[in-house]
């Protein structure tokens, strides 16, 4: 008796030979290829029948004379389907030796471009090169040896960048990290992580979330900063021009952004409505279809509003944790620098040096920072 190994990927799957709309990319868009086979544990990866009941023609390659699995690393049998293998982690399938295999890293040997597409992957990703300008790259933990040019990185915990971000010519460039985001310089970047944010030299004309701590070996100015602990700026924050440098502490960054998104949302319906007003705002809320949109509107305005509400007096309940915070500056920091720790608000006017700045009682405070504190990272 004759046996058949089925496949659920596609053994023959080639990732140095993709294109726009190959079927591994499930036809997701022009920079979408399909770079790697995703599997996830527990996931049915291929199982043996009889020749017989195989309804189409099948691939000598995989008919067999004895009915074995071919069990290689991170694959096992289901022990209530003998005839199925499972994936037993989270990773990329391939056949390795005659074994069909999962492993949870996967190795980007070349930049992310036009090469390989946007890069999605369930496991632990190291990409060798950059990430280019318009392309996405996706992975549980990621280390990036070169930079990140307008692209756009998220990842489910831990975010490495060697050689930096930069963002700029119109494109939009995120680093987003469910855990802690290191990296070598940020500029013109959106940067998020629900953990510590550590950047070797610079960070200019950005955006920052840092969901604990975040740390400037160098450089910071031009840039907008939400910290739910504390900043540390090694040798400069702000600059001679006074370019406008702002720092929030103490609130959740979560919660922040989502307040950011309501208010643009908010805008935006008021808007709308103010427009519909004009055209049927003396009309009854079912006369036509403009009037039924301006009902819907303002409804849905209201939800939105009452959201916000909501979002407001959960920050309020971040208050006790402001008290703990502390912007640390070592080296410089010049005039112009806006700081908000809780609802205390600083303009500093004038220069300082090697000093931190805390809350006491309602007010901002400055004081000589410690000599052991401005020792250290």
């Amino acid at each position: 008796m004759q046996y058949y190994l089925r496949h659920y990927f596609n053994p023959d799957f080639d990732y140095l030979h993709l294109k726009p709309g190959d079927k591994a990319a499930g036809n997701l868009g022009l920079y979408t290829f399909g770079y790697a086979q995703n599997v996830i544990t527990g996931q049915l990866l291929a199982e043996i029948i009889p020749l017989e009941q195989l309804e189409s023609k099948p691939d000598p390659r995989f008919v067999l004379n004895k009915p074995e699995l071919p069990i290689g690393a991170n694959t096992r049998v289901d022990p209530a389907y003998p005839n199925y293998l499972l994936a037993d982690a989270n990773g990329y399938v391939f056949y390795y030796r005659g074994k069909i295999t999962v492993k949870g890293l996967l190795n980007v040997r070349q930049d992310v471009g036009f090469h390989t597409g946007n890069v999605f992957f369930v496991g632990d990703l190291a990409v060798h090169g950059s990430v280019r300008a318009g392309f996405s790259v996706q992975a549980n933990n990621l280390k990036i040896s070169g930079i990140v040019e307008g692209g756009q990185v998220r990842v489910r915990r831990d975010l490495l960048v060697k050689g930096g971000a930069r963002g700029g010519a119109g494109r939009h460039c995120l680093l987003d990290a469910g855990g802690k985001l290191l990296t070598r310089f940020m500029e013109k970047i959106e940067a998020r992580a629900r953990g510590n944010i550590v950047v070797d030299k610079y960070c200019l004309y950005s955006t920052v979330y840092a969901g604990a701590n975040l740390v400037v070996l160098d450089q910071l100015y031009g840039s907008t900063v939400n910290a739910y602990g504390n900043v540390y700026v090694g040798k400069q924050l702000g600059n001679k021009a006074a370019i406008p440098t702002q720092i929030y502490l103490g609130y959740d960054t979560l919660t922040v952004r989502n307040l950011e998104k309501i208010e643009k949302l908010i805008a935006e319906l008021s808007q709308s409505i103010t427009h519909l007003n004009a055209v049927a705002g003396h009309l009854p809320p079912d006369a036509n279809d403009a009037s039924r949109k301006l009902t819907r509107l303002i409804k849905q305005r209201e939800m939105v509003m009452k959201r916000r509400a909501e979002l407001a007096a959960r920050i309020s309940l971040d208050e006790k944790n402001v008290q703990n915070c502390r912007l640390m500056a070592p080296g410089k920091v010049f005039p112009g620098v806006e700081l908000s720790i809780g609802r205390a608000f600083m303009l500093v006017e004038r220069p300082y040096e090697n000093v931190q700045f805390r809350l006491n009682q309602d007010d901002i405070v400055v004081e000589t920072l410690p000599a052991d504190k401005s020792k250290t990272r």
